[in-house]
């Protein structure tokens, strides 16, 4: 499991979910929210199905959204 910052507030979860899915099997991805206004509070998690992806998946840059 990874915990991603610096999410764009008009990224979904579909965006973010088809982002890492290049990388491995994605078991669970989250955008977490407000609980009152349910905006989108700039980060979210993602578990892959092999440990060995997430090693992978750190190596490297992320922009999603034009966010890095």
């Amino acid at each position: 499991k990874l915990f991603v910052g610096g999410v764009s507030w008009e990224t979904t979860e579909e965006t973010f979910t088809n982002y890492f899915s290049k990388y491995g099997e994605v078991m669970d991805s989250v955008i977490m929210t407000d609980r009152h206004s349910g905006r989108p509070r700039g980060f979210g998690f993602v578990t892959f199905a092999d440990p060995a992806v997430a090693d992978r998946v750190l190596e490297e840059d992320h922009v999603i959204d034009g966010r890095a």
